[in-house]
């Protein structure tokens, strides 16, 4: 066997060993998960917190209410807390606005994930029982199809806004506002320029997530990593 033929069969021999390693190298990459929008819209709820490092979850678009909570957002958190206390508020809208899933996800559930196992438990698979808000499937069938594949969710014209008003429709004292309209309302960015919600959806559906962060920008709810890790650094199945 020549030099060549020997040199050409220790490369053969080589890859056989080199490639299903870099396959599997491949199959943990971290990505973006296939049903996570390009970002979410993170609203903290209890004005800017001028220390608060955004960097640290890059996926996340973050803006903060007003000193004064903008009215919609002050009622809805009188009879559905946005945040929930010791947690965070999912919402997820359709491309015109309308609410299609709401429901709040407890700090507990980031300690039962490390976003190395796809199977684990997270907030794209929990689901509230039947009849509860938040309805029966998971959340990740709602990103799916609102989100991904740009569905409309089914609008109710009963459930409607007026500024200033309580709203009366049926469920809203028990915070169910799925199918209706979101309402706009001005938020602001950390340096100061003010936002209307509409501005910053610009007809895409999103998903939306409502939290508090401490005036010294320290207590953070765990969740915020929870959500950057598990939708954008995603680990793809390893089966």
């Amino acid at each position: 066997m020549s030099f060549s033929t020997r040199s050409i069969a220790a490369l053969a021999l080589a890859a056989l060993f080199v490639f299903p390693l870099t396959m599997d190298a491949q199959k943990k990459m971290p990505k973006k998960y296939k049903n996570a929008p390009d970002q979410t819209i993170v609203i903290v709820t209890n004005s800017p917190a001028q220390s608060f490092d955004e960097a640290e979850y890059p996926h996340l678009q973050f803006y903060y209410t007003p000193q004064e909570m903008p009215d919609f957002l002050a009622r809805l958190h009188n009879v559905k807390p946005i945040p929930v206390k010791d947690g965070i508020t999912g919402m997820v809208v359709d491309k015109d606005g309308v609410i299609a899933y709401i429901r709040g996800f407890n700090n507990a559930l980031a300690k039962n994930n490390d976003n190395m196992d796809e199977m684990n438990w997270t907030i794209l698979t929990v689901a509230d029982k039947k009849g509860i808000i938040g309805g029966s499937k998971p959340m990740d069938d709602y990103l799916k199809d609102y989100v991904i594949k740009g569905k409309s969710a089914k609008r109710d014209d009963d459930k409607t806004y007026i500024p200033g008003e309580e709203p009366t429709f049926k469920g809203w004292d028990k915070g169910k506002v799925e199918g209706m309209m979101l309402p706009d309302f001005t938020l602001i960015t950390k340096d100061g320029n003010e936002l209307a919600i509409k501005e910053i959806l610009n007809g895409q559906p999103a998903f939306i997530v409502f939290t508090n962060i401490s005036e010294d920008g320290k207590e953070v709810s765990p969740m915020l990593w929870h959500v950057e890790n598990v939708l954008y650094n995603y680990f793809p199945p390893r089966r």
